[in-house]
């Protein structure tokens, strides 16, 4: 087996591409990422044997990270309008 292959299959889910983008940027800043801020959310929500509430990042961490997506969206629409 390819090291690149996934032990869990991916499952599609549809969500507002800025939320999405938001979300991604807030799991960064509290060293985590999508995948897992989401697992710990789903183990919690299904009351899983020893998981706990996940950490909620504070305000001021998700205004950080909306004002970053921001950014980021903006640098790419100025590259794509270059182009």
């Amino acid at each position: 087996m390819s090291p690149n292959v996934p032990k869990t299959p991916t499952r599609p889910i549809r969500v507002d591409l800025t939320d999405w983008g938001v979300f991604g940027e807030a799991a960064n800043a509290m060293d985590s990422d999508r995948s897992a801020a989401l697992r710990a959310f789903m183990d919690w929500y299904i009351h899983k044997p020893g998981s706990k509430a996940p950490t909620r990042p504070n305000k001021a961490v998700v205004e950080a990270a909306r004002e970053a997506h921001r950014e980021k969206e903006a640098a790419k629409q100025a590259k794509e309008e270059q182009a």
